[in-house]
């Protein structure tokens, strides 16, 4: 193949869930010229369920610029514990920081932060007070992390400026696809993460900005002036930019070639005034998202009303003049909502891992896979079309 192609792949459950047996696959794979195998993670959950061997289905679809080979699906099985354990496994602080790399940052955790994180629960030792405030600051701090605001958040202000600040934007699948996208090979503090983050980052905006669902949008469509593009998305964004904000944008879309729509799309999206606007709607999107692991309105709920309550609790707590983009801040404003505390310990979380008492026994991971993690390699073929 001689030119770029691309696919996407997604999970489908069968006795395996993606709620609590294995965390949901969807992503989209760029193939480079020539290339024609890739390797995706799929991440295993540790539960305190008998439930025997569980399957789910991987399957390839929407080819671009070509069409798929065989075999275009594959069956993950996963082993169950045997023994099974005693209590619930995300009661075990290594089991429940672990689960957030799955959850918030959709990789396996690095060894030096799964005892980071552990050890700040168990410094406390059997204070159970203690041990409940570490939680949720450890919790807190994965969607306050930079490996999370520079993959996740970045997502979800750029769908938020493409497709409008509606609380449908983005959703559930759309969200863990692009965040897969940008945090390929990124795990913040090793090698050169920086320089990979910001190449990540670039592929999927000039990905996003070529995108049908992007170019078919009036205000995004090829040939508009640069006011209109860059004032689309701050008001698809729902704020106000400052006039150097809007100005920064504009400048960047240049001709409004490839390179200037995705330019302009970033100056936005990293603008302070997005940021702010987005923090709120996008904390609370990301306790649906990551700790019940589906959307806002799906069941049980069936509607936003508890979206709705939780992202006017959070509000509540902000103040005017607030910047989200320092730390400190940030963790005061989660700190007092009390979010955080409310969904880690709800019965719809819990129950994704078994739903009993806690306790302090270990848990293993499920046998078959090691420390919760496999590798799914899918091998295929592109075929080129008449351009190929």
């Amino acid at each position: 193949m001689s030119t770029t192609a691309a696919v996407d792949v997604v999970s489908a459950d069968a006795t395996a869930k993606q709620k609590g047996d294995y965390t949901f696959v969807i992503a989209h794979l760029v193939f480079a010229p020539n290339e024609s195998q890739k390797t995706f993670p799929v991440l295993i959950s540790d539960d305190g369920y008998v439930e025997g061997t569980e399957s789910a289905t991987l399957l390839l679809q929407n080819p671009t610029n070509g069409s798929l080979g065989s075999p275009n699906a594959a069956t993950l099985q996963i082993l169950d514990n045997s023994p099974e354990t005693t209590g619930n496994p995300i009661d075990v602080s290594r089991t429940f920081a672990g689960q957030h790399y799955h959850d918030f940052l959709y990789r396996e955790g690095d060894v030096s932060g799964l005892d980071f994180w552990t050890n700040n629960i168990e410094s406390c030792g059997a204070d159970a007070q203690c041990r409940q405030v570490r939680r949720v600051d450890t919790s807190s701090a994965f969607f306050l992390s930079i490996e999370f605001k520079e993959t996740g958040f970045f997502v979800i202000r750029a769908q938020k400026a493409a497709f409008g600040s509606d609380k449908t934007v983005p959703r559930y699948n759309v969200f863990l696809r692009d965040q897969r996208e940008i945090g390929e090979g990124i795990i913040v503090g090793q090698g050169n993460w920086q320089a990979q983050l910001a190449a990540n980052k670039q592929n999927y905006l000039d990905d996003f900005v070529t995108r049908t669902e992007f170019t078919t949008k009036p205000s995004f469509a090829q040939g508009v002036s640069a006011a209109t593009f860059v004032d689309a998305l701050f008001a698809n964004s729902g704020v106000t930019p400052t006039a150097a904000e809007r100005n920064a944008a504009i400048s960047a879309y240049g001709s409004g070639d490839m390179a200037g729509r995705t330019a302009a799309v970033k100056s936005v999206i990293e603008s302070g005034s997005v940021f702010n606007a987005a923090f709120n709607p996008a904390f609370v999107l990301m306790e649906y998202f990551g700790y019940l692991r589906r959307n806002p309105d799906d069941a049980p709920d069936g509607n936003f009303s508890g979206y709705d309550f939780w992202l006017a609790k959070l509000n509540q707590f902000s103040s005017p003049g607030e910047d989200m983009r320092d730390d400190a801040q940030a963790f005061n404003r989660a700190q007092k909502a009390e979010m955080v505390r409310a969904f880690i310990e709800s019965l719809e979380y819990r129950e994704r891992f078994g739903g009993r008492a806690g306790g302090n026994q270990f848990a293993p991971p499920e046998d078959g896979v090691m420390a919760r993690f496999m590798k799914a390699v899918v091998r295929l073929t592109i075929f080129g079309n008449a351009a190929g």
